[in-house]
């Protein structure tokens, strides 16, 4: 498949995970490739997302069931208009029942395809049967029909109900990558947080790593450089599941595997 364009979107339940602390690395490394990307915030109570790229990135209100239902027909029809090669969705905590209904009701994946659209689903293992149960039951429903990122943050959980289960296997036979976050140290998310009070705006992690900004001091700069640099070496690793095919290196599109891959299978109950 020809992918045209790629839409990320994190739609797990559970919050505090990390997903817009990942979601700005991400955004930050399609800046440096000179990828265009334009996004979409939706976090009703925070609107981190918008608030550090308010240039690129709309913010959504999900509502109830009907209303996020015409929340999500409004962003996708707006999306799929769109010329931007990739667009990056940024979901709150506990609406992955909301957005999963959506893209079944409204046909969101089988809309995308005849586009040459793909999605790509970022999921993050946890320690929480619950949660872990959540990550199956988006595999089961997405199939073969998107791709996935697996993103490991140690400093918020080991991922040990994860690794070496049924479910990481799958979605290893499904094409699934790993990404591995670096753990920033308290004092400069503190100083992050004071940064952007001081603006009294968001700052993203691209203008937080400038020093000459001045927005953090030279060793803090230093760590979101070098936090930055490891990642970006990762997201490099796993290109062609993250931007549409004519933006991927030539040697990681010659090696992207086109095999059928098997039906994913329904007794992922972490919870059992």
């Amino acid at each position: 498949m020809n992918t045209t364009r790629r839409i990320h979107l994190n739609p797990q339940s559970k919050g505090n995970l990390g997903k817009s602390f990942e979601a700005e690395f991400r955004t930050a490394w399609l800046d440096q490739l000179g990828v265009a990307w334009n996004g979409s915030d939706l976090d009703d109570r925070h609107h981190t997302f918008a608030n550090r790229h308010n240039n690129v990135v709309r913010s959504y209100q999900l509502g109830n069931e009907h209303e996020s239902k015409t929340a999500l027909l409004s962003l996708f029809r707006r999306v799929l208009k769109d010329s931007a090669p990739v667009h990056v969705i940024d979901t709150r905590a506990q609406a992955d029942a909301l957005i999963l209904g959506a893209l079944e009701e409204l046909q969101v994946l089988d809309v995308c395809a005849e586009q040459n659209v793909r999605l790509t689903f970022f999921l993050f293992p946890t320690d929480d049967t619950e949660s872990m149960t959540n990550v199956g039951k988006l595999f089961l429903y997405a199939g073969d029909r998107v791709d996935y990122c697996i993103v490991h943050n140690p400093a918020k959980a080991r991922g040990d109900l994860f690794k070496g289960s049924q479910l990481e296997k799958q979605l290893t036979e499904f094409g699934a990558k790993s990404v591995t976050l670096p753990a920033i140290t308290p004092t400069t998310l503190l100083a992050i947080e004071k940064a952007e009070a001081t603006a009294k705006h968001g700052l993203s992690f691209a203008e937080l790593s400038h020093v000459e900004a001045g927005h953090l001091e030279r060793l803090l700069a230093g760590e979101i450089q070098w936090a930055m640099q490891k990642l970006f070496r990762q997201y490099d690793a796993i290109a062609d599941l993250l931007l549409p095919t004519e933006f991927v290196p030539k040697e990681k599109a010659a090696s992207k595997n086109e095999k059928v891959k098997p039906e994913p299978q329904p007794q992922l109950n972490y919870g059992e």
